[in-house]
């Protein structure tokens, strides 16, 4: 993992910008995601901040890896993110100093603004989070066994250890909706979805095809509601906060809804698993089907089990394809799409043979895979996980190893 630091406050980066200058903000969602200076969350934060200040911001474009400068050149002449750049005076790309001059040959006639530091090499561990382990020569840092907290780096080397937020809060309480969630009364944006006022609210609704990087899709059925008024229950990913909606997203009805579900996955593939690269502790996320399994207290399926167990695709140099963990949530295929801006994952076949594949239908190597790993970050289960291998004998040989308990 490439460590990055914020390398500016909010007032230096206005200090660089025009009041009449069109600004389009890009995010990489990988390294500098996990570092706390990119990834929706923050990139949005940032567009509200400039946006509540004045500043004209035209848009907003999440990159799956943004050190990859074929992909940065596709989202440049995408069809639907053209017009948003050629029209840009100013970009601001949440990326590392690698991507950054990546941004500057795709990005020759815009004025480009840097906000990062990039300052060596690390990993994440679950009591510290990211530290970095291999600082640059250029830091001036002397190697050290426990490695570096992003706190210690931004004291060390007088950068910022957070991402604007002190001078955020300050433009957060513009909140213009009320609601009611299970009797208590609470503030979101207009044209928000239900499931992330409530997420943002503290409020957690079970969930697994929804996440925050994607479009709403509605597929899964664990987070639906009763709301006031609605003849049926709802899902709260696909329904926008309206004033006044008086919601319930917990009680027995909705808790036995939501064990059904848990339980027709579980029964549908291969996923009381006890080892999995997606049970480790990570800031990309780790199984979530596991710990909805764990919450709701189910020790195992009440319907038959699908015992059919379809072939791994390894073929991948980074990507490990187990197609007999996939819930068909669709998070893949959206972030392909939507992110890596690629669309080289789809469904294919209908009704209980539908599956999610690459391609026309081919092993992943054989497809347009750019080895970005989005799928693999949004992926809910162990079905898209990163390829680790162990090499051994004269010749190299790989194989692929697995985490004994």
């Amino acid at each position: 993992m490439i460590i990055s630091l914020l390398s500016l406050n909010y007032e230096d980066l206005k200090k660089q910008l025009l009041p009449e200058d069109k600004i389009v903000l890009y995010s990489c969602n990988a390294c500098v995601k996990a570092c706390g200076i990119a990834g929706t969350e923050k990139m949005d934060k940032l567009a509200e901040m400039l946006i509540s200040d004045g500043y004209n911001v035209i848009g907003t474009d999440l990159i799956s890896i943004g050190c990859t400068a074929n992909l940065i050149e596709k989202r440049r002449i995408d069809m639907q993110k053209k017009v948003m750049y050629d029209a840009a005076t100013v970009v601001i790309p949440l990326i590392c100093e690698d991507g950054f001059e990546g941004a500057e040959h795709v990005f020759k006639d815009k004025k480009l603004i840097p906000v990062a530091k990039t300052v060596g090499i690390g990993n994440f561990t679950a009591d510290r989070g990211v530290v970095l382990t291999t600082p640059f020569e250029s830091t001036g840092l002397a190697l050290n066994a426990d490695g570096y907290t992003i706190s210690e780096l931004a004291d060390q080397l007088n950068l910022q250890k957070e991402f604007f937020d002190s001078a955020c809060e300050e433009k957060q309480n513009n909140k213009s909706i009320s609601l009611k969630v299970n009797g208590e009364i609470i503030q979101t944006d207009k044209g928000e979805n239900l499931l992330t006022a409530c997420l943002e609210n503290g409020i957690d609704i079970p969930h697994l095809c929804s996440h925050n990087d994607l479009s709403d899709y509605g597929a899964c059925r664990m987070c639906l509601v009763k709301i006031k008024g609605f003849r049926d229950l709802a899902p709260a990913c696909c329904v926008e906060v309206q004033e006044g909606m008086d919601v319930c997203t917990v009680d027995e009805e909705l808790n036995e809804c939501r064990e059904t579900i848990l339980e027709l996955v579980m029964a549908s593939g291969q996923h009381n698993c006890l080892t999995c690269a997606k049970g480790i502790p990570s800031p990309m996320g780790a199984c979530e089907l596991q710990g909805l399994i764990r919450n709701f207290g189910i020790e195992e399926s009440s319907y038959d089990q699908n015992i059919d167990k379809l072939p791994e695709d390894s073929s991948s140099p980074v990507i490990m394809h187990d197609p007999n963990k996939c819930i068909l949530c669709g998070r893949c295929v959206r972030a392909c799409e939507e992110i890596a801006g690629l669309s080289n994952i789809g469904f294919v076949n209908r009704g209980d043979k539908t599956a999610v594949v690459a391609g026309l239908n081919v092993e992943m190597n054989q497809s347009a895979c750019a080895g970005c790993k989005v799928c693999i970050d949004v992926c809910p289960t162990g079905a898209l996980t990163e390829k680790v291998l162990y090499f051994s004998g004269s010749e190299w040989t790989p194989s692929r190893k697995y985490v004994e308990l």
